[in-house]
């Protein structure tokens, strides 16, 4: 069963819809169960909106971990108004997160908020829960400015996600053993160019589900199963779950719940 590096529920911009979607952890939920998925790594985009507090957060937390059970590694996205709204980080005595997404194009951490980061990159240090940073071409994004972050906080295991540029991803990853990746959103056929690099071990399978929805009007199980099938046709299945599994679950401890809570 494939392992997804990348799943998001909550509110995204949908084709042919005049506001935000809401993509609720049953429908997210579901559409993994029917592709067969196994473990998986998700945050909510309900984290982009001002009008969403902490405590609407967790309940969504809540509902996708009762759906998923322990399958499910929840990632708190720590969006600015968030951080504000509680610095101290308290979210994490839930128990139901396993982790932080950080997204500089929505807050920009490494630019503007620098003592706000390293504070959340020490707690990150102190409980042993791994980071996923959105990575791409665009301004301050590129793999190769938040490689400071990895060089500086060298216990913590990162995801610089969607693998873009590249090229410059590989390098990035080859010289920082911290440094992880993921395929998320990465069109179909560049699976094949993964082929021509050493991901040492930390290129893990992402998706980006719900995000095909905001540009094309297609059945999300339709393309999950399409996407699962062009990467497994690259070979790096095995290798790609075993890096996941090393990302997400080193040294864990796992929330058990309640079937019926």
């Amino acid at each position: 069963m494939i392992c997804d590096a990348h799943v998001h529920i909550g509110y995204y911009p949908r084709k042919g819809y005049d506001r935000p979607f809401y993509y609720s952890p049953r429908r997210i939920a579901g559409i993994l169960d029917r592709c067969g998925v196994g473990e998986l790594i998700v945050s909510s985009t309900c984290a982009q909106m001002e009008e969403i507090s902490i405590a609407d957060i967790v309940r969504e937390a809540r509902e996708m971990k009762r759906l998923a059970g322990n399958r499910a590694h929840v990632f708190f996205w720590l969006s600015g108004h968030l951080y504000d709204e509680d610095s101290a980080m308290k979210w994490i005595e839930t128990g139901l997160f396993e982790g932080v997404k950080l997204h500089e194009g929505e807050t920009p951490w490494v630019k503007c908020r620098k003592k706000a980061l390293r504070k959340i990159m020490s707690v990150a240090s102190e409980r042993n829960l791994p980071v996923m940073f959105h990575a791409g071409e665009d301004a301050g994004c590129r793999p190769s400015k938040l490689a400071k972050v990895a060089r500086e906080f060298p216990k913590v295991r990162f995801n610089f996600a969607h693998c873009r540029p590249m090229g410059e991803m590989a390098k990035v990853v080859a010289d920082y053993p911290n440094v992880w990746t993921d395929t998320a959103y990465m069109a179909i056929d560049e699976f094949p160019k993964l082929r021509d690099y050493d991901w040492h071990g930390r290129l893990m399978f992402g998706t980006d589900l719900p995000v095909w929805q905001a540009k094309e009007r297609v059945g999300l199980t339709r393309r999950y199963r399409e996407y699962v099938r062009a990467f497994r046709e690259t070979g790096l299945e095995a290798a790609a779950d075993a890096a996941f599994r090393k990302f997400a679950c080193a040294g864990e401890k796992r929330l058990m719940l309640d079937e019926n809570e």
